[in-house]
């Protein structure tokens, strides 16, 4: 016997699943890299690259913006 499965697209919200941005980080120097996106948000500066990029990945999750490629760019 045959089960049919209806599902209603309706319910998922895909435009709160859309990226709302581009994140990328800025590498200006010797300890001293940011995370910035195209959203209007900014990280702190860091003195490590590594902790930008944390900045980067966390704001990707928690804004689902999108993370640009290459992540990190040098200035």
């Amino acid at each position: 016997m045959a089960t049919a499965l209806a599902v209603d697209f309706g319910d998922f919200e895909f435009s709160q699943q859309e990226a709302h941005g581009v994140v990328s980080v800025h590498n200006l120097g010797f300890g001293d890299s940011t995370a910035a996106c195209s959203c209007g948000w900014a990280g702190r500066r860091r003195r490590l690259k590594a902790a930008a990029t944390q900045d980067a990945w966390a704001h990707c999750l928690l804004d689902r913006c999108s993370v640009s490629s290459p992540l990190v760019v040098v200035w």
